[in-house]
């Protein structure tokens, strides 16, 4: 999955796996689907070249943990409406089609999900705290883990979006279709951050290959 910096990279495997912070893309472990129902991915790496990578701490697709995963920016700029987070199938950020799979596998295979195992909902979930910096310029991040795990089929059509000083809910992540939205507007020229959590579920029914699906943090700024 690829993230910031060109080059930057989510890989996914399994605690099971043979992976290690050094293993290139070409020689990354491949993960079978299951014959039926879902597989959570239970590790995740972050790599910032082919072979320096490092595990990323806590990433076990569960609610048990909450500073894994968050968005950092810097204060040169002014956010001019609420941040969005989501996942794309590729980096030209199209449309989802729900429950549809490709004839050959690719980020769709996990965008758009399965009908039968994910509900047409995508295979990545994403579950976010708070607001990350209010519109006053506090910081709003959690302390204690969030404590309640996604299935398959979590999330819904729109916005799901966590209130300030809080954890919001599981949410699909699948394009403009389903996505975590902000509930404010952070403060102008101010550095900042927003925690979340991921999860990734491979389906009985989704297309295999080389999956390349783009994770996604949407703004417009003045």
């Amino acid at each position: 999955m690829l993230f910031g910096t060109s080059g930057y990279e989510l890989r996914a495997a399994l605690s099971s796996g043979s992976q290690t912070t050094s293993t290139s893309s070409t020689a990354w472990p491949s993960i079978l689907k299951p014959t039926t129902g879902t597989t959570l991915i239970d590790r995740i790496y972050a790599f910032v070249a082919d072979t320096t990578g490092y595990q990323v701490t806590g990433a076990d697709g569960t609610g048990s943990h909450y500073n894994v995963f968050r968005i950092n920016w810097d204060n040169t700029g002014t956010f001019a409406s609420s941040p969005i987070l989501s996942a794309w199938a590729n980096n030209s950020y199209p449309a989802a089609s729900p429950g549809t799979q490709p004839t050959t596998g690719d980020g769709t295979s996990i965008i758009n999900g399965t009908s039968a195992e994910s509900s047409s909902t995508s295979l990545i979930k994403g579950v976010a705290y708070g607001v990350g910096l209010t519109s006053g310029g506090t910081a709003d991040n959690p302390s204690a883990n969030y404590g309640t795990n996604p299935s398959a089929t979590s999330g819904s059509a729109g916005a799901q979006t966590p209130a300030q000083g809080a954890w919001g809910a599981w949410q699909s992540l699948q394009a403009a279709t389903q996505y975590i939205q902000n509930a404010g507007t952070p403060k102008a020229t101010t550095a900042g951050t927003w925690n979340f959590l991921l999860a990734l579920y491979l389906a009985a029914g989704m297309t295999g290959g080389t999956l390349l699906p783009v994770l996604g943090f949407s703004y417009t700024w003045v």
